[in-house]
């Protein structure tokens, strides 16, 4: 068992996050210790981190918690369509990125001002 405190400290998030993802049904306490502090099983340190996994790639509170009814298939089948999402997102990053290099080498911020 770890208390609220620890928690935050393990997941590096805060006493508020916590609080909205249990509002959310997603993380739940298991009880208080004898000065009234909320414990958790140590599993809810790979819970937080999943969740703020998710919410890092695209998903919201709401979208994670539709997780726990969902069927293998189904959630396998919003995986994959995840990863086409972030692979045309990281082809955009990477044509960012290219049009850096390319300013860089011109040494000019704005070409037309020339």
């Amino acid at each position: 068992m770890i208390t609220l405190k620890e928690l935050c400290d393990y997941t590096r998030v805060t006493r508020r996050t916590i609080q909205g993802y249990e509002e959310k049904g997603l993380l739940k306490s298991v009880s208080k210790n004898k000065m009234g502090h909320l414990l958790y099983e140590s599993e809810s340190i790979e819970q937080v981190n999943l969740i703020r996994f998710y919410q890092s790639i695209g998903f919201s509170l709401k979208e994670i918690k539709k997780f726990e009814n969902m069927d293998s298939d189904e959630f396998k089948r919003l995986m994959e369509e995840k990863i086409v999402t972030l692979q045309a997102e990281s082809i955009l990053v990477k044509d960012k990125i290219k049009k850096i290099y390319s300013l860089i080498e011109d040494g000019t911020q704005f070409p037309w001002k020339e």
